[in-house]
């Protein structure tokens, strides 16, 4: 007879992930520091595990960083 596994023991403990919120609020700048030639991963890298693993967010993060490649450098409309 086998003995029953506790199924935490079995799945990945992924303690990097930063999670949804936490990535949503830093994603600008991890989008800046992409587009100016650094590797956001070195410095965010549980931002960098969460737009890995999470759909939602690398859609926000893709929509982010084409958008400011984009339109970087316009200026704001005058009011």
């Amino acid at each position: 007879m086998k003995t029953p596994r506790d199924i935490d023991a079995l799945l990945p403990d992924n303690t990097v992930d930063a999670g949804c919120a936490a990535s949503f609020d830093v994603l600008h700048s991890f989008v800046e520091q992409e587009l100016s030639g650094s590797d956001p991963a070195d410095s965010q890298p549980g931002v960098a595990a969460h737009i890995s693993s999470c759909r939602a967010c690398r859609e926000d993060y893709r929509g982010l960083r084409d958008a400011a490649a984009l339109f970087g450098d316009a200026e704001p409309l005058p009011s």
